[in-house]
């Protein structure tokens, strides 16, 4: 059987963590079921979620702001494995490697208008 890898995370870019995670309780009526200094996720159903991400090791207030489509797996051997299966796939760019962050194991894909897909363990 395959495995689904339906969108599951709506990701956007914050400029002040701490400021959008109270927004977004407000706004969505619940807690975070996640949250670190830099990501923080909602849950949105059984499946989906979303999250808010300052991105890089510290918030930048000019960085231009945007979303991101996000494929949550459910392990980190499972994004390890979906990267070594599509590193040297000729239809997929790569435009982040593998590597560590605050939630797990992630890498980054572009499709073909630039979008950035990010594929990560469920948190």
């Amino acid at each position: 059987m395959t495995e689904s890898r339906s969108p599951n995370l709506q990701l956007i870019y914050v400029s002040d963590i701490a400021r959008s995670t109270e927004y977004y309780s407000k706004v969505f009526n619940c807690e975070p079921k996640f949250k670190s200094p830099r990501y923080v996720v909602f849950p949105i159903d059984g499946q989906a979620c979303f999250a808010i991400w300052s991105g890089g090791d510290a918030p930048d207030r000019n960085v231009p702001r945007f979303s991101e489509i996000g494929i949550m797996l459910p392990t980190d051997e499972d994004v390890v494995n979906l990267y070594q299966q599509w590193k040297n796939n000729p239809l997929i760019e790569i435009s982040k490697a593998l590597y560590s962050d605050v939630f797990g194991q992630t890498f980054l894909v572009k499709d073909p208008d630039g979008h950035i897909i990010r594929i990560c363990s469920v948190d």
